[in-house]
């Protein structure tokens, strides 16, 4: 195949972390499966992405290994402590085979809560309390004070620290999976997973970790708990924030959406929530490895080459879903691949869900009071894999 005249995804393309679609869109439509990077394709249909999710032929990148491969030269004339191996050896979506069935299952029990759904709605009337009279709001702070309230009740801990550190602790651990990453940037997350190491002592999450792991005797040692805890926290507080973030931030700006919300019953409200969900997609990308070489067509893609699956162009395919680019309330069925598919679907999909069903409507009850400064700029993240508002002003209409 002749690539010369095709499109080639570039992150770097003007306008691309502002908006993504419109380039993903060209990429999806002239040249939906190309080589990227070294030994590494992408794919942008629906399809072709959800077909490769599905499918038990295909493992993860492991994250861990490549750190290991990677910390000589990181940290190469540098006196910092390489963690980075450490820290990320228990994330399951970078575990496969059995080590991935034993820590998804550990994780699985230790995130089944009881009267979560009470705790939501009550963090969120707290938020709307604690901005009550504010004349200015940031929305994305907004969001992430409700998730931070959750993160404390998700991991057992009475006083989790600064909202601000969380916050910068979060966002490093979620760069440490994007593509494109310098070494200073390796050398800022290794820093923040030593910095969080004390965080979880004696959480109810890690004790919980550890009663499952010592249930199915796996001897996890205080390295592993911190990295199930650690990944938990991240995944957690980044995805969640991002994904209500965004979806506050297109609901603010419509006010059809405004009324639906606050008139919707409980089974609409869920079918709005996938909907936002598959809009948002927070995370834009996953990374999969063929055991066996693949045909497409006339491309040959041999074995044990990482394929870039790019979730946030398959949630906009328009041979799949009707104006993609727009917010259809009544979207049913809604098979979006926001949070993956198959063995390493998201473990948190169910909170997520339990989240949102549980504060949009006093969010939106509360924020219709405010319009968003349309004159300031909105701040978007320079980010590849996670789609993320860094603030978005609002201003109160009384």
């Amino acid at each position: 195949m002749d690539q010369r005249s095709k499109i080639v995804w570039n992150p770097f393309t003007p306008g691309y972390f502002e908006n993504p679609y419109d380039h993903l869109k060209i990429c999806r439509e002239q040249n939906p499966i190309h080589k990227v990077l070294t030994n590494s394709w992408i794919f942008f249909k629906y399809n072709d992405v959800n077909e490769i999710l599905s499918s038990n032929k295909f493992e993860v990148s492991e994250l861990s290994d490549f750190f290991k491969e990677k910390e000589p030269y990181i940290f190469k004339n540098s006196t910092a402590c390489p963690y980075l191996s450490k820290g990320t050896k228990m994330w399951p979506m970078y575990l496969n085979n059995e080590e991935h069935k034993q820590t998804r299952a550990v994780m699985g029990k230790s995130l089944l809560l009881k009267g979560l759904d009470k705790a939501l709605i009550e963090f969120a009337d707290r938020i709307n309390y604690e901005h009550q009279g504010k004349k200015h709001i940031d929305l994305v702070a907004y969001c992430a004070r409700y998730i931070y309230l959750v993160l404390e009740r998700i991991l057992g801990v009475s006083d989790l620290g600064e909202l601000e550190q969380i916050k910068q602790y979060s966002n490093w651990l979620a760069r440490s999976q994007d593509v494109y990453v310098p070494r200073q940037v390796y050398q800022e997350v290794n820093s923040w997973l030593l910095w969080g190491k004390d965080i979880f002592v004696d959480s109810g999450f890690e004790k919980n970790v550890k009663h499952y792991a010592d249930q199915s005797n796996l001897n996890y040692t205080e390295d592993d708990l911190y990295s199930i805890s650690a990944l938990t926290l991240m995944a957690a507080f980044e995805t969640s924030k991002d994904n209500l973030s965004t979806a506050l931030h297109c609901i603010l700006q419509s006010n059809e959406l405004i009324e639906y919300v606050l008139r919707c019953n409980q089974e609409e409200l869920n079918i709005l929530i996938e909907e936002l969900f598959r809009f948002s997609s927070p995370l834009q990308y996953t990374i999969r490895v063929n055991k066996n070489p693949l045909e497409y067509d006339d491309i040959h893609i041999p074995a044990y080459t990482k394929l870039y699956l790019c979730l946030a162009s398959a949630n906009r395919d328009d041979t799949v879903f009707e104006r993609p680019n727009d917010v259809l309330v009544d979207r049913n069925p809604n098979e979006h691949l926001s949070f993956g598919k198959g063995v390493h679907f998201c473990l948190g999909a169910n909170i997520a869900r339990q989240e949102m069903r549980n504060c949009l409507k006093p969010m939106v009850q509360f924020l219709k009071n405010y319009r968003i400064k349309n004159e300031e700029e909105i701040q978007w993240s320079k980010q590849i894999f996670m789609r993320t508002i860094e603030s978005v002003a609002l201003e109160a209409r009384f």
